[in-house]
């Protein structure tokens, strides 16, 4: 009934689901555990943000690049690897309106060597900011790393972040002291009856509730939700909407005077459902996910079990974990179950203040193919912030001027 229920123009549009969701935002009560961590923050409440009638703002300049090599050695009939050189290169200027709430206007140049067209990655990217300790909301066009999510692998594809370095849309993030909530819209396309292209965006969620903490272990319940629509109004192409989410419990445990710094176990039980007719194998699918993750001084190991079956997260998720193989909105390849075994090496260097290099070693085993294969990548990175001027808000006259 359910199923019948959502199939029908006149009862659910998902567009509408979105709305609802950021219209409800403010009704939800702060959330809890570190962004990044998943530790437990303890946070400070201050008051309300106003801007006095005379207030001094700063005007700052932040300079960010990002050189990157990411070499994917797969030849399985899922995902195709591919190998790619290249660089983000992000000046900014951040008008500081008050201490919490602020203006970012810049641009993004994604180059990759040997494009035939280099200038042609050029985005000019603006957005308004709102951000107090780990609380936020951003909206406009802004660059992806620095709200970058923290969703497991068959929700969130991160190689997205070098092909597409922006988001176009909302971010916002609310904690406490054992909560936390973080979402994601990105508007990918805009609908154009001229040309039959529909409209399509992805919608991920992320939040988590801290039932357990002491000094050197913690436990948590996490939920997360990732959402593809595809459609429009007056175009032939049939519209449909694809939801993958995710259910787990995560379990840190902090070793005293040990080698490791922190290790983590996460499962997780995935579960997808196409809504509307759409040319798929299946409507729906699940998978589960099992995580052990151990932080040393000198490097990062990572490994992790898959099984899953007809699961699908096309255009969200990275492609390895699913069922499908999609080209062009069409399946071209389908593989039923998928069982996998992979690792990940990953190592962080600071050598310079504000210059970071990466290292990262990715091999994966298909037990039901019997193929081993393989991924790696290597970055550097640069930001400085740079203080232009200050400025001050001449409330009788409307604007802002130089001291």
């Amino acid at each position: 009934m359910l199923a019948t229920r959502w199939s029908s123009r006149e009862y659910f549009r998902i567009d509408y689901l979105v709305v609802l969701i950021l219209w409800f935002l403010p009704l939800i009560p702060l959330h809890a555990i570190d962004y990044k961590n998943q530790d437990v923050i303890h946070q400070h409440h201050g008051d309300e943000t106003t801007l006095p009638s005379d207030h001094a703002t700063d005007l700052l300049l932040t300079i960010r690049n990002y050189n990157f090599v990411d070499n994917i050695e797969y030849f399985n009939k899922i995902m195709e690897g591919e190998t790619i050189f290249g660089l983000h290169f992000f000046p900014s200027i951040s008008l500081q309106i008050t201490p919490y709430i602020g203006l970012d206007i810049g641009l993004v140049w994604k180059k990759y060597f040997g494009q035939v067209k280099p200038w042609g990655g050029i985005t000019p990217m603006l957005s308004t900011y709102y951000k107090n300790k780990c609380n936020a909301f951003v909206m406009g066009i802004f660059y992806l790393k620095d709200y970058q999510p923290t969703l497991i692998e068959p929700l969130w594809n991160f190689h997205n972040l070098l092909r597409r370095p922006f988001i176009e849309g909302i971010h916002f993030r609310v904690e406490s002291d054992k909560t936390y909530l973080s979402g994601w819209l990105d508007w990918l396309t805009l609908l154009s009856k001229k040309k039959s292209r529909p409209e399509t965006f992805t919608f991920h969620l992320d939040t988590g509730y801290q039932f357990y903490h002491t000094q050197k272990i913690g436990l948590c319940t996490i939920f997360q939700l990732a959402i593809y629509h595809l459609g429009g109004q007056g175009i032939p192409i049939k519209d449909y909407s694809l939801f993958a989410g995710s259910g787990g419990l995560l379990f840190t445990f902090m070793p005293p005077n040990s080698f490791f710094e922190k290790i983590t176990c996460a499962g997780y039980l995935l579960l997808n459902r196409y809504v509307k007719t759409v040319d798929r194998p299946s409507k729906g699918g699940y998978g589960q996910l099992y995580i052990f993750n151990c932080a040393m001084g000198w490097v990062e190991l990572s490994m992790s079990y898959w099984h899953g079956t007809n699961f699908s997260s096309e255009n969200m998720g990275y492609p390895l974990y699913q069922s499908i193989r999609i080209e062009n909105n069409t399946v071209t390849y389908y593989e039923p179950s998928r069982e996998l075994l992979l690792v990940s090496l990953h190592k962080n260097w600071i050598p310079f203040p504000d210059i970071t290099i990466e290292a990262a070693f990715r091999p994966y085993y298909d037990c039901k193919n019997q193929l081993f294969e393989y991924g790696f990548s290597f970055g550097l990175s640069y930001s400085g912030n740079f203080r232009l001027t200050t400025l001050h808000y001449a409330a009788n006259y409307g604007f802002l001027s130089r001291f």
